[in-house]
């Protein structure tokens, strides 16, 4: 009797943190690849993404394709470099943009090593003036100044033609401007920039299912995940916001696998971790919930569902 005292006592207490709220990752992607000097992809090049002004170190290898691509990472600068044994190129400074995947400059390799590798003089400045743009804009979204926001994404688009997250941004800042039209407009030009990235498909998912067009959500969804497939590695980013899709949709179970999925891919995203908990508490699985609670904490200690997760597990021992 007192064990099933206690859990009516528990869930009375969990029933306030259990409430979905819809939100979408505030983490971005990355995507970019390596070619030899004839410009033929080059595949197993190491290559690490380093935090200009923090201290994320991502190091990545490249597929069959020369491709490398990285997920739930901070928005900001970062330096590239790419080494395979006596060869190497190298990035001073190339930006990542909240949400969607933010597509990097090709990396050319050149014998002599990390420290003798060239820096394309030519290509630095356009990098540097895009990365302007796109700080530019991002400091614009944060502020709520989405009408300059929206201006200056248009403007690193134009510098960028293939900048996929810039028109998300775009759609992103008309969605906070009640403007459904122009974001589902914004977010179907991320798909003209570069039809093989899912992350128009994955924004239409969202603003589909806000407007109860399940079918074409429905279909957006199959679209994203085939090219995710296509790609042979899925972008947590957007697993993560399909999971967040069924999370606010009550579909706890359904949700939990996606932020599974997210956790094994990228398992620094803290949000999934605590989404996970969240799912795994909605479906009564709190022992199974203190896990991910726990990660979360570890990855995040002042993120912004530290002190809600800090209430919660002691409730689960």
């Amino acid at each position: 009797m007192k064990f099933k005292l206690f859990l009516a006592a528990t869930a009375i207490a969990l029933a306030a943190f259990v409430m979905p709220a819809p939100v979408l990752a505030q983490v971005g992607g990355v995507s970019g690849k390596v070619l030899d000097s004839t410009g033929k992809p080059v595949a197993d090049v190491q290559v690490v993404l380093e935090a200009i002004d923090g201290p994320t170190k991502v190091t990545l290898k490249t597929n069959a394709k020369g491709e490398y691509f990285a997920a739930g990472l901070s928005i900001g600068d970062y330096r590239i470099t790419a080494t395979k044994l006596n060869l190497s190129a190298r990035v001073p400074r190339a930006h990542i943009s909240n949400g969607g995947t933010t597509p990097f400059p090709d990396l050319k390799l050149v014998a002599g090593g990390a420290a003798a590798a060239p820096v394309d003089e030519a290509a630095a400045k356009k990098a540097a003036a895009l990365n302007l743009m796109l700080t530019t804009a991002e400091t614009a979204f944060t502020a709520g100044n989405y009408d300059a926001a929206i201006d200056d994404y248009n403007k690193a688009a134009a510098a960028a033609p293939g900048c996929v997250a810039c028109y998300v941004q775009i759609g992103r800042a008309n969605l906070q401007k009640k403007d459904e039209a122009a974001a589902e407009a914004a977010f179907k030009q991320a798909i003209q920039a570069d039809p093989a990235k899912a992350d128009g498909y994955t924004e239409l998912v969202n603003l589909y299912n806000s407007q109860k067009k399940f079918d074409l959500a429905s279909q957006m969804s199959a679209k994203a995940n085939e090219l995710s497939a296509a790609t042979g590695s899925a972008d947590p980013v957007a697993v993560f916001n399909q999971g967040i899709i069924l999370w606010n949709q009550g579909k706890s179970a359904e949700a939990q696998a996606q932020f599974e999925r997210v956790v094994q891919l990228s398992p620094q995203m803290s949000d999934a971790q605590y989404y996970l908990g969240m799912a795994l508490l909605n479906q009564g699985k709190m022992a199974d919930a203190k896990k991910p609670f726990d990660t979360y904490l570890s990855l995040a200690p002042t993120g912004s569902h530290a002190d809600e997760v800090k209430a919660l597990l002691p409730l689960l021992k």
